[in-house]
């Protein structure tokens, strides 16, 4: 009877010690992301050698973004500063990481990742100890900076597009600027029609036609093609 008795509780035993070994392998429950989270955030950023570094945040709805942080200084002997405030640029994709609750901008370099501090504020890794915290600010418009894009331009005779490489993103390309110059590139540079990556600069714009709203893209300056290249890989 007694080795009976024990034959019963030996898988019994081992089948309670499973349940627990599975409960404590399990990892943190899911973090749904805030359905608000897109928007555009802004904020200052302390800074070693400057005033402050004022940032600029355009997280979209579609999974991209766009970050300008513009460098100042109150310093009116300030040769650098006279000439204006200077910026750097960042764009690419973003995505809500469930797990450690929260938001990974992927670019060229380091990811970025911000916390969620709460609906309208956000907070970035740094390796500071001080603050970088951006806020939800709807009074910015769209983003139409001029900037320097790396992307496959494409000419028919219905039009040019220009996906550009970091975010994937396909805009066409508005018939103002230098479009022209654009379509007479292509003609000389890439007459036989292949892929080609193409490096301008340019901005944005909102065009409403038919009650439907789209971006195109300006071409201010003209830099350079190389026919029969594509966007990197893992790019576009």
């Amino acid at each position: 009877m007694q080795r009976l008795l024990l034959s019963l509780l030996v898988p019994l035993t081992a089948a309670l010690g499973g349940c627990g070994g599975a409960s404590d392998d399990a990892g943190p429950a899911p973090t749904p992301m805030p359905t608000t989270l897109a928007g555009t955030y802004t904020g200052q950023f302390p800074c070693s050698n400057c005033t402050a570094i004022e940032a600029t945040l355009w997280l979209r709805a579609d999974g991209r973004f766009f970050l300008r942080q513009r460098f100042t200084d109150e310093d009116p002997d300030d040769e650098a500063a006279a000439s204006g405030p200077s910026a750097t640029y960042s764009l690419g994709r973003w995505a809500w990481d469930e797990v450690a609750a929260e938001a990974v901008l992927r670019s060229v370099g380091p990811e970025r990742r911000l916390n969620v501090v709460d609906a309208d504020r956000l907070k970035l890794h740094v390796s500071s100890p001080l603050e970088h915290v951006l806020a939800r600010d709807a009074t910015v418009p769209p983003f139409g900076d001029r900037v320097l894009l790396d992307g496959e331009s494409a000419v028919t005779e219905r039009g040019a597009t220009f996906k550009e490489c970091l975010t994937g993103l396909t805009f066409v390309v508005s018939e103002s600027g230098l479009y022209n110059e654009l379509r007479r590139q292509h003609r000389r540079m890439n007459p036989k029609g292949r892929v080609a990556v193409t490096t301008i600069e340019g901005h944005l714009i909102t065009v409403t036609r038919a009650a439907t709203t789209s971006e195109q893209l300006v071409v201010d300056r003209f830099v350079t093609m190389k026919p029969g290249t594509p966007c990197p890989a893992g790019r576009g």
